[in-house]
């Protein structure tokens, strides 16, 4: 199986395609991290595990676990 590359760093602003939220990276795995419990409950889209996936703190305070095929660039980041 080949290792990803992470397209997001640590520290940058990103945005949530389907569910809106903007928020920072704070963490980075290069495969799923969590256990199959959680993917089967949380991972409605099963995206693939095999791809990277981002602890990403969120503009409210929460943090969440998030595919990288869900995250983009955030648009209203000052760059």
């Amino acid at each position: 199986m080949a290792i990803s590359k992470a397209k997001f760093l640590i520290g940058q602003p990103v945005h949530h395609k389907r569910f809106h939220y903007r928020g920072i990276v704070v963490g980075v795995d290069l495969e799923f991290g969590s256990d199959d419990e959680w993917y089967e409950m949380m991972a409605k889209s099963r995206p693939p595990k095999d791809k990277p996936w981002y602890h990403v703190r969120v503009h409210d305070g929460r943090r969440t676990y998030v595919a990288e095929r869900n995250l983009e660039m955030d648009p209203n980041a000052n760059n």
